[in-house]
């Protein structure tokens, strides 16, 4: 797909499961000029701290740049910090000359973020959760609207999660965050169509990039609390019986991203392998 030397900015592509990393090299191949970020701190790795480490962020600027053949900045980000957002998108415009799209995959799962039953969930951590998987996806749609706008309109993508579309049990915070950022997605794409702009998220289930530097701990932490083994979980979960790799949801994000999309816009697109929502 040639993306025509597009303006994107996409947040969180050091972080695990690696969807946003997946963006990044899809969308340097298809031709795109890119911008990346995400939220740095001392203990990264891990997606229950929403932080990321700053040598991943490093390598994956470097990969995405070979890839691409030009110079990739790679920013640090607070994405729930309205001041450091818009200082991000800034940067962004001077960097790019405009912007076209923005795709973020920012967000936090765990027992500090709200993990588990939601009946048992500490209230900092229930704040928490929302603030990494809802507050932080508003601020950064929010802040892209005024450059939207100027290059005539375009394309914000968000990530959500199948847990937003149907309710699962054990799935926490997260579950109800994500539902309210597909409801979020919704009202943006009324909101923001007359400005030529289309909102729409992506809904993975099960992704298993199966990169050591990637993990996905919460997707295995689900199938161990039915105590079965997580090849077990998935087969019995995802239609198509297997789990998805972090490059099958960023095809989808390429395609929102992409002309090809022109006139698609408030969706929230289920990318489970079949499993109904």
């Amino acid at each position: 797909m040639d993306l025509g030397e597009k303006a994107v900015l996409v947040v969180g592509v050091a972080r695990p499961p690696g969807l946003g990393r997946a963006v990044a090299v899809r969308l340097a191949r298809s031709g795109a000029r890119l911008v990346l970020a995400d939220a740095i701190g001392p203990v990264a790795g891990d997606t229950g701290t929403g932080l990321a480490g700053a040598g991943t962020l490093r390598d994956v600027a470097d990969e995405v740049s070979a890839i691409s053949g030009r110079p990739v900045p790679a920013l640090e980000v607070d994405p729930t910090d309205p001041a450091s957002v818009t200082e991000l998108v800034e940067a962004a415009v001077a960097e790019l000359g405009r912007l076209d799209a923005c795709c973020t995959f920012v967000g936090a799962t765990g027992q500090g973020q709200g993990d588990g039953p939601l009946a048992e969930v500490d209230p900092a951590a229930w704040q928490r959760g929302l603030t990494w998987n809802l507050t932080a996806t508003w601020l950064i749609a929010r802040a892209c609207v005024p450059a939207l706008t100027a290059a005539g309109g375009g394309s914000i993508v968000s990530l959500s999660s199948y847990a937003g579309l149907t309710p699962v049990a054990g799935a926490g915070v997260v579950g109800v965050a994500r539902a309210a950022v597909n409801h979020l997605t919704a009202v943006l794409a009324r909101e923001l169509g007359p400005l030529g702009i289309r909102c729409n998220t992506v809904c993975p289930l099960g992704v298993d990039p199966g990169d050591p530097r990637f993990p996905n701990p919460g997707l295995a932490k689900l199938a161990e609390r039915e105590g079965i083994p997580l090849a077990d979980w998935l087969a019995r979960n995802i239609p198509l019986g297997r789990g998805q790799s972090a490059d099958e949801v960023a095809a989808t994000v390429e395609f929102l991203v992409s002309d090809a999309s022109s006139f698609v816009s408030g969706v929230n697109l289920p990318v489970a392998g079949g499993a109904p929502a």
